[in-house]
């Protein structure tokens, strides 16, 4: 079946702006896209984007439109129930259900489902509160290699509220009371640390068939050599080229198979996107960190960037031959999305932004502006939240395609405009 008339239902981030952008460049397919920020630039640029303030109204919508095909993209509308209600009314979803969604939502849940079915995850303990968390970190720090990672058993979109990785144990400690006092009544996950590069692996999976995409390393901590505290994400590289051999077995073997393998067992019905956070030590060997039941962001904008073929075409592939996925990418080519931040990310969110973003239109032809957080007031681009926008590049060289977003970033003016410039190409 060939799809023409998509609906998008997302919040209006950059992942979704991409998502329309992408989209859009197929001629014969009619799109829309439904966004729930206020604020979102989307809805200025384009005049097949609306905004709407729950899922009663992107159904009202859907009933109009009457789309072939509805793509859901925000992982609270999946852990919500949004697959399940469009799919009531009839409609074909590109989506999960919100049962499924608890593999992202709920810590403890998906790393007791990563351990039944032998799946290589770092060993961990499930802290009920402030008192166990305390007492566990104190009697354990210097018994690991490496420390521990803190993760928040309660989701939050605020990556710096829900996550800690402590240099020592008083910095364990200090993060223990920050993480409890912003969810008081959370679980507390404390995750041995493991070592290595880490990967973002994005799994296409449909009826136990799988499309792996080409490899993502993204960027968390605010500050260049990982320093400070954690993003949502503060810059990509996709890279087209191929998984060194052995990695690409182990990867297969030990971790998407299983996956797979443990879904068809424990009867979870998995036809989506499914990103892996992975890291690999020195010896080679992968280890989930997490489950993502859905696209990265901005890990999403970098794959993108690699398409050889109009966007629409991997849905198509995906429900009629997910086989020929991999064929779609660009060869020999090089993606890099970097993030721009506005003042006090990620430890002081703002409410209010009243100085403008300036000189965006001065930057390279070439490179592509992705809005995140951006919004147009009487004909002037403001920010509006903290990771205000993207730009992104794809190239042959590496540091040619990283000088030239370093050039932009210093091309605009925005009060205190941060960008992380010390990425690196992939290293595995």
């Amino acid at each position: 079946m060939k799809h023409k008339k998509i609906l998008l239902y997302g919040l209006g981030n950059g992942r979704d702006h991409a998502n329309h952008v992408a989209l859009m460049k197929s001629p014969n397919i009619e799109i829309c896209s439904l966004i729930q920020n206020e604020n979102a630039l989307m809805e200025k640029q384009y005049n097949n984007v609306y905004r709407v303030r729950n899922i009663e109204e992107a159904i009202k919508f859907a009933n109009s439109f009457k789309p072939d095909l509805v793509i859901i993209s925000n992982r609270a509308d999946l852990a919500k129930g949004a697959t399940e209600l469009f799919r009531a009314k009839g409609y074909k979803v590109f989506g999960i259900s919100k049962d499924v969604a608890r593999l992202e939502t709920s810590k403890e849940y998906s790393k007791a489902f990563m351990k039944r079915n032998n799946i290589p995850t770092p060993d961990y303990y499930v802290a009920q509160n402030e008192e166990q968390a305390i007492r566990f970190i104190s009697k354990n720090w210097n018994k690991t290699k490496n420390g521990y990672v803190l993760k928040v058993e309660q989701f939050s979109k605020n990556s710096y509220a829900r996550t800690a990785v402590p240099k020592d144990l008083e910095d364990a400690k200090n993060s223990i009371y920050r993480l409890f006092n912003s969810t008081p009544n959370a679980k507390l996950i404390i995750e041995e640390k493991i070592k290595g590069h880490e990967l973002s692996l994005h799994v296409l999976i449909n009826n136990n068939k799988y499309s792996i995409m080409p490899m993502v390393q993204d960027y968390k901590r605010k500050y260049p050599n990982d320093e400070g505290p954690m993003t949502a994400g503060t810059a990509s590289v996709a890279e087209s080229k191929k998984y060194p051999a052995k990695l690409l077995k182990r990867l297969k073997n030990d971790i998407i198979e299983p996956t797979i393998k443990g879904f068809e067992n424990e009867q979870i019905e998995y036809n989506y996107i499914l990103y892996i956070g992975v890291m690999i030590t020195e010896e080679g060997k992968p280890y989930v960190l997490e489950y993502n039941t859905r696209t990265g962001n901005p890990e999403w904008i970098a794959l993108l960037g690699l398409l050889d073929i109009p966007l629409i075409e991997v849905f198509n592939s995906f429900y009629n031959n997910i086989d020929e996925i991999q064929d779609f990418w660009m060869k020999d080519k090089i993606s890099i999305a970097m993030c721009g931040f506005s003042s006090g990310y990620p430890e002081t969110e703002r409410k209010i932004y009243n100085e403008p973003i300036m000189n965006l239109e001065k930057i390279a032809q070439d490179t592509e502006i992705i809005g995140e957080h951006i919004v147009e007031r009487e004909g002037r681009l403001y920010p509006s939240g903290g990771r205000v926008f993207e730009l992104r590049r794809i190239g042959s060289n590496f540091e040619d395609i990283k000088k030239q977003l370093i050039d932009d970033f210093n091309i605009i003016d925005m009060n205190d405009l941060y960008f992380r410039n010390d990425i690196n190409s992939i290293v595995l």
